[in-house]
């Protein structure tokens, strides 16, 4: 009787000990399964906070050939490039537009399209021989100086190069409204 009562308690012994380690196999396995999938979730939400989420050019964008220029006659180009904005990658779209004036001494100017008063777009008058803003009436010369208006600064330049008879610019927005010139 007494061994036969020591026996069932050695089997009810073994048979909660088993019952505990599969518990605690089951937590630890469903543990790091949950780990698995919540890293990347996390990862996911949290890393658009924490980078530019909005971006636009990168890098250089070929503007044309060295060719298609005249000493001192502005020629506007369109700047087309990728935009992305947290998750989503925009296909190839019009982000702006630049001015690409070729000097009497051979050199390249490159200046935004936007006006530094408000944002609104410059435009070439070959009458005049001025770039206007027609929204608050700011005029330039050539160069991009300021002539008249409320514009704070001249026309904003941007950086070019010449490569294999191409030219690129690296596209940039500037902050409006004040006097100097700095990235958006």
């Amino acid at each position: 009787m007494n061994n036969q009562v020591c026996k069932e308690e050695t089997v009810l012994h073994t048979n909660q000990g088993r019952r505990n380690f599969l518990k605690i196999c089951s937590v630890v396995l469903s543990s790091l399964i949950g780990i698995a999938y919540a890293v990347p979730l996390i990862r996911a939400f949290i890393s658009p906070a924490l980078q530019e989420t909005v971006s636009g050019s990168t890098g250089l964008i070929e503007v044309g050939s060295v060719g298609d220029c005249v000493v001192n006659v502005p020629r506007k180009v369109k700047i087309v490039d990728t935009k992305v904005d947290a998750w989503t990658k925009f296909p190839p779209t019009e982000i702006g537009a630049v001015w690409v004036i070729l000097g009497k001494d051979k050199k390249f100017t490159v200046f935004t399209s936007i006006c530094p008063h408000l944002g609104c777009g410059v435009d070439w008058d070959n009458n005049s021989g001025k770039f206007i803003c027609p929204c608050h009436d700011s005029y330039f010369d050539i160069e991009g100086r300021v002539l008249s208006g409320p514009s704070p600064r001249g026309m904003d330049t941007l950086e070019a190069e010449i490569k294999d008879g191409k030219i690129f610019v690296e596209y940039r927005k500037m902050k409006l409204g004040v006097s100097e010139k700095m990235p958006a």
